[in-house]
């Protein structure tokens, strides 16, 4: 496991997820040209929740298999 720390709507905060997340992670935020600080704050305002980490889990998830409410 890995943690970073992130701003999430400009709240810093700590997230820790297996090392191949903070990969697909990152290639997200190539491909939308977006920084993580940005993508982690889309996450959390299109997913509201109590559990950020499971929901950016679940968020990588559903941007590979091409959901369109995570893409």
């Amino acid at each position: 496991m890995r943690m970073r720390n992130v701003k999430i709507k400009g709240h810093r905060t700590s997230v820790r997820l297996e090392p191949t997340l903070w990969d697909a992670i990152e290639d997200i935020c190539l491909r939308e040209g977006v920084g993580l600080d940005d993508l982690c704050t889309r996450v959390a305002t299109e997913r509201p929740g109590n559990n950020f980490t499971s929901n950016l889990r679940c968020w990588v998830v559903d941007y590979f298999r091409g959901n369109p409410a995570a893409a």
